[in-house]
């Protein structure tokens, strides 16, 4: 019986896609505005870097440091007067002036909480996570927020769902992982022995899946959850 739902953040409670976008977007425009690079050339640069540094370091929590992000960036456009760290912070609160939680995640929370025991788990840097979380109005609705930092990997490695488990203090068989990634919630979770619900909203919705990516529990709005939820318990 499901007792326990770790929740993905970026894409699963908000819509990563366009709030971040937008503050990459925003943050071109700064920097362009205080130096005299184009805020064309600022993006390309940041997309080039971003492809770069995600890649070389995959598997790792620094691979989502926007500070090392900009820092390159900076680098790369010769830029000296404003340091990375500042460009992050930029970044960060453009995201959080433009990130609100998606309305039907709110609409089913109360009965999630009354069922359920809530958890977060990401890939972001644990500062970064605590800040989205109380932005969206949500840091007092979760057990507790783990982060990939803290763990020394990234989904979907089994050993952050595994630290998941231990910090729950439930067997696998009764967690459920939601989440809208299916390389990294669904994959990760299966291979734990973990129940799986993908939401199918955002930029994963047309991606092909692997077999070790295919859910329990497809869902394309959050108030089909309890449903599917109750239904996946009475079929066990």
């Amino acid at each position: 019986m499901i007792k326990a739902i770790i929740f993905d953040v970026d894409g699963t409670l908000y819509n990563e896609t366009d709030v971040k976008m937008i503050a990459e977007l925003e943050t071109a425009v700064h920097l362009a505005s205080c130096s005299d690079v184009t805020a064309q050339a600022v993006y390309t640069a940041f997309r080039e870097v971003k492809s770069r540094v995600t890649s070389a370091c995959k598997g790792r929590p620094e691979a989502n440091d926007r500070t090392k992000w900009y820092g390159e960036v900076l680098r790369e456009l010769g830029i000296s007067h404003i340091t990375g760290a500042e460009l992050g912070e930029y970044y960060w609160q453009a995201v959080c002036d433009n990130m609100k939680p998606f309305e039907d995640f709110l609409y089913i929370l109360p009965w999630l909480r009354e069922k359920y025991r809530l958890y977060v788990l990401t890939d972001e840097l644990q500062a970064i996570q605590e800040r989205k979380l109380r932005c969206l109005g949500l840091e007092h609705v979760f057990v507790r927020a783990v982060s990939a930092e803290q763990i020394g990997a990234t989904k979907p490695s089994e050993k952050c769902f595994q630290y998941m488990a231990g910090v729950i203090g439930e067997a696998c068989k009764n967690i459920l992982v939601v989440g809208d990634n299916p390389g990294a919630d669904i994959r990760g979770g299966k291979q734990s022995g973990m129940h799986t619900a993908w939401l199918r909203r955002g930029k994963y919705h047309y991606y092909p899946r692997k077999p070790e990516e295919e859910p329990e529990i497809i869902f394309t709005n959050f108030i089909q959850l309890s449903d599917k939820i109750e239904a996946l318990d009475a079929g066990r």
